[in-house]
């Protein structure tokens, strides 16, 4: 799974306290000034669709300019804190697709050469260096860049078994190989400072959480379960994503601290959640069938109390959420942010627009996503919160 996350800056440490309750009242905090937007953050020339991949706390976003449809074409841009566009170089190509940006300005992502696809880093000026690839792995895919400039990812190895990799910053890339016995794993996000790489592995046909610390070898993530997955990582190193702990019990979701032990959130419901994504702070976001037959949107706080969000029993998606809790998702095909006040507030269409998505949302309150144009074509787009 891709993890287009948002880059924050890093804050206090989790807490991470046991509690099962379900939150189903108004949320503490306070309400938001009007917020502006959207903004539309267009194309390239000769481009139609456009979407932001990743923002960081300045404000930069990067994300791809696409044409086409059969095939489509993604060519990787930046746009700055003012939304002014820029197109990424991609040597020895002409597409690619730029997946995270971290606190400085650096980028990651990969070119489509004629033969393979090779990993990207852009620096703050926006020049490129590619990823030598060692004799034999070919198709090479960045997910993710720290703060430190570690760029992992994922590539297949000259017997076309799928493994993570680490790209530092000298330029030396590793193999994160697989689980004993097995032969796939996947590098798919990274904490800020570069010492801990989230991803995923297989082992005895299931796939299982897992992760990298300082260099070391794969671990599965503890204690080991029937199935899991570690979806998102925050720049502190705290993973969230969901357990199935036998191959008949339910689904449910789970945190990870920094040193790899497992706490529970509360699912008080036999059916489907997900993971999307958490904040700096160790707040969590997804959506699941907490009250079928309607989709929830869901938030579970520090503690790991679970809230169903604001939707009229029609049902909603969360997909981010910042520092403070305030989340950012969709409502009725428009983007909406709920505040931890219990405030739900939609954020607008473009003119003439008939529809618009809001998936990112850093601590600072901008909030990214798309929306629809007078032409029904799909344009990245930011809101600020006030």
């Amino acid at each position: 799974m891709m993890r287009n996350r948002v880059s924050t800056g890093r804050r206090r440490a989790l807490s991470l306290a046991a509690a099962v309750v379900v939150a189903t009242g108004v949320m503490t905090g306070t309400a938001r000034a009007t917020p502006i937007g959207p903004v539309d953050l267009g194309t390239l020339p000769g481009d139609d669709e456009s979407t932001v991949l990743a923002v960081n706390e300045a404000g930069v976003m990067v994300g791809l300019s696409q044409a086409g449809t059969n095939p489509r074409r993604d060519h990787p841009v930046r746009w700055d804190a003012n939304g002014q566009i820029t197109a990424l170089p991609t040597p020895g190509g002409t597409e690619g697709q730029v997946r995270d940006i971290n606190g400085n300005g650096v980028s990651a992502g990969y070119v489509l050469t004629a033969g393979t696809a090779v990993p990207a880093r852009w620096d703050a000026a926006g020049q490129a260096t590619l990823l030598q690839l060692p004799a034999g792995y070919h198709n090479a895919l960045a997910w993710a860049i720290s703060d430190t400039n570690v760029v992992v990812g994922s590539w297949s190895t000259p017997d076309n078994q799928y493994h993570g990799f680490r790209w530092n910053p000298d330029g030396t890339v590793a193999d994160l190989g697989a689980l004993p016995g097995e032969t796939w794993s996947m590098a798919e996000d990274i904490s800020a400072d570069g010492s801990i790489i989230a991803g995923g592995a297989f082992r005895t046909g299931a796939n299982q959480s897992a992760r990298w610390v300082n260099g070391g070898p794969i671990t599965e993530l503890a204690p080991l379960a029937q199935s899991s997955g570690a979806h998102v990582i925050n720049n502190s190193g705290v993973i969230a994503g969901t357990v199935r702990d036998t191959s008949s019990g339910p689904t449910i979701p789970a945190r990870w601290d920094q040193a790899g032990v497992r706490h529970p959130m509360d699912w008080p419901s036999p059916h489907t959640v997900w993971v999307y994504g958490i904040g700096s702070t160790g707040y969590v976001v997804g959506s699941g069938y907490l009250n079928p037959p309607k989709r929830s949107a869901v938030l579970w706080d520090l503690d790991g109390h679970v809230t169903a969000l604001s939707d009229d029993g029609k049902g909603a998606d969360a997909e981010s959420v910042n520092a403070d809790g305030t989340v950012a998702g969709t409502f009725q095909s428009q983007a909406t942010v709920w505040f931890r006040s219990g405030e739900r507030r939609q954020l607008g269409k473009l003119p003439g627009g008939t529809r618009s998505q809001a998936y990112r949302i850093t601590d600072g309150g901008r909030v990214a996503g798309t929306a629809s144009t007078a032409s029904g074509k799909s344009h990245a787009v930011y809101w600020t919160l006030g």
